[in-house]
């Protein structure tokens, strides 16, 4: 039924598969098409493209042709590279696959992988050890015949072209309660979002090139000279590595150590989060915070910067169970120790515009369960100072810098509420009696009545149906085997409805040709010429809002704009990290020992 939907509304079907080469030496090149494959379900035509071929797609017509393919950010950004206008309509296996299995079956990455998921639906599929070998001739034996090359990706396509059949079918089974056009609705808009994602991806990040390479060619004798300095009055480190046992003993030496978090097995919580909390109170704390800040700055070395200057990582959109992007951490300047974010540095006469939403998840939370409350805390403008005026805790007009305290301690306690935190958590986190996080929970529950009323109608309703998705169609089975966390059923409506804003967000600005660098859980980064910051900045604003209002009915999530016209610069307590860091590698020997921030 899907499949004679599909045939109606499009001219051709294309399946489609690419294969590539990525530079070896990981510096961080897009990807080198070797040749493509298209199959046209409707016709049974294939089109064989290599050589002078490969940067043509087959004949179509671009508004009446829908691409189906296993991953679409593997084309589309072979597409990307070869300067092919970018398809708008396509179909990813892999997504509608996850939509249908995450939760469902265990087996991690490979489990969704196209060999995998044909054994599922009992698909004969070239083995996983002959595919293998085929993926290793491709990347390093550059001899190996193109012919050959074409034949395996041809294999991929027939394969993927009959995993695409039978999940149709089992997408009809599945969904029945749903009709054939959500459905393709839904797809279109997943799959669109991975081909933009892909865009993103080639995109990159510009990096300050000299910064960069200063910064790791001095790093191993300043990280040296810092962990013995800090190690002469802390005692924390044995040969250069952070010990646990020494630190619970400098922890107890300062007398933290009934206070500080522990994890089931008994050991001190080492987050960065963790000891940030207590470097507020504690110099020796302090200390280790900037010393142990500096030492993580070394995720530098797994920077992959490419020729053109630009950092690049593969950005897994869907790679979370509640559909959020998630980076490859060790190749990602967000992912680093964030003092080192001072690294990027827009193109000359160019700028960086980092947009992100005001407080997201509780604009998603409120204004979904339609919590009076809730929507009046967050049109405030000071959520928690409002929370706490609502539990009679600081007078109507507070402010964050009239009550610091009393905001701190209601913004804590409401996202932990929110999240499904217990007391005992709750008072780890706020350093409280059991009985006041006991009565903060209650009275968090109590002023926002309809939203857990709400949340928990939609944890029930999803344990009564087996799963839980956003009204985009992305979904989440619950294990019939497995012990369900109560926290991710709490977290999902909140959070994958905030990925769901963002890939709309990002459909929005790819379509307005404006150049998209980096995704950041609820916000993103623009890199625009200074020529057209004025307009591209409205622009942004615009276009994210008109993508909160897809997802909250109508309602405005506001954002949040920061104009960025030389390297990267942060909140003025990372600045005067990176600041120091940088006296340490430029005159290492001029720090006196022990002297830190």
């Amino acid at each position: 039924m899907i499949l004679d939907v599909l045939k109606e509304n499009f001219d051709q079907i294309f399946v489609v598969d690419t294969e590539f080469r990525q530079d070896l030496k990981g510096r961080g090149e897009t990807p080198s098409p070797i040749c493509a494959v298209y199959k046209d379900i409707k016709t049974q035509k294939i089109f064989r493209h290599s050589g002078k071929d490969l940067n043509k797609l087959p004949p179509h017509k671009p508004n009446s042709t829908l691409f189906v393919a296993f991953n679409v950010v593997a084309e589309a950004s072979c597409f990307r590279v070869l300067g092919i206008d970018m398809p708008r309509h396509w179909w990813d296996v892999f997504v509608e696959n996850k939509k249908l299995y995450q939760g469902r079956i265990k087996g991690g990455k490979g489990a969704f992988g196209l060999l995998r998921t044909a054994q599922r639906y009992g698909i004969e599929a070239m083995s996983e050890g002959l595919k293998e070998w085929n993926i290793n001739q491709i990347l390093y034996n550059k001899d190996h015949p193109i012919e050959d090359i074409v034949e395996y990706c041809l294999d991929d396509v027939l394969t993927t072209e009959k995993v695409f059949l039978a999940q149709l079918k089992d997408i009809e089974e599945t969904f029945s309660n749903k009709g054939p056009l959500e459905i393709i609705q839904h797809a279109l808009f997943h799959g669109l979002s991975m081909a933009d994602t892909a865009i993103v991806e080639c995109n990159g990040i510009p990096i300050d090139n000299e910064l960069y390479n200063e910064i790791n060619d001095n790093f191993p004798d300043a990280k040296s000279k810092i962990i013995t300095d800090i190690n002469s009055k802390l005692d924390v480190y044995v040969d250069g590595v952070f010990s646990q046992k020494k630190f619970k003993l400098l922890i107890a030496r300062e007398g933290l150590i009934d206070r500080w978090p522990k994890t089931i097995s008994g050991q001190l919580v080492t987050t960065e989060k963790v000891i940030y909390k207590f470097a507020q109170e504690n110099k020796a704390i302090s200390e280790l915070y900037f010393c142990k800040e500096f030492v993580d700055s070394q995720k530098l070395k797994g920077f992959i910067v490419g020729p053109d200057g630009r950092a690049r990582t593969s950005l897994f959109m869907f790679g979370l169970i509640t559909g959020r992007t998630n980076q490859s951490t060790a190749r990602y300047p967000f992912n680093t120790a964030k003092p080192m974010r001072n690294i990027m540095r827009p193109d000359k006469d160019w700028a960086f515009i980092y947009s992100d939403y005001k407080s997201q998840e509780i604009a998603v939370a409120a204004y979904l369960s339609k919590d009076p409350n809730l929507c009046s805390a967050y049109e405030s403008g000071d959520i928690y100072c409002y929370a706490a005026a609502l539990a009679n805790r600081v007078p109507k007009d507070a402010t964050k810098k009239s009550h610091p305290k009393e905001r701190n301690l209601f913004k804590t306690a409401l996202l932990a509420t929110f999240y499904c935190q217990g007391p005992k958590s709750l008072a780890v986190a706020l350093s409280c009696s059991i009985d006041e996080a006991v009565y903060l929970i209650t009275t968090i529950k109590k002023n926002f009545p309809i939203y857990f009323e709400w949340i928990e109608g939609i944890v029930n309703r999803a344990m009564a149906r087996g799963y839980i998705s956003t009204k985009f169609g992305w979904r989440y089975w619950l294990s019939k085997t497995d012990k369900i966390k109560q926290t991710t059923l709490f977290n999902f409506p909140i959070q994958s409805h905030g990925s769901e804003m963002l890939r709309h967000a990002l459909i929005g600005l790819v379509d307005k040709d404006i150049e998209v660098s980096a995704l950041i859980h609820d916000g993103l980064m623009v890199h625009c010429p200074m020529s057209k910051l004025a307009a591209t900045e409205l622009k942004v604003k615009q276009i994210m809002e008109n993508a909160s209002k897809i997802v909250l009915n109508g309602n405005v999530c506001p954002v949040d704009i920061e104009i960025i016209k030389g390297n990267y610069k942060q909140e003025k307590e990372e600045q005067i990290k990176f600041d120091r860091i940088m006296e340490i590698i430029r005159y290492p020997s001029l720090i006196p020992t022990g002297v830190v921030v």
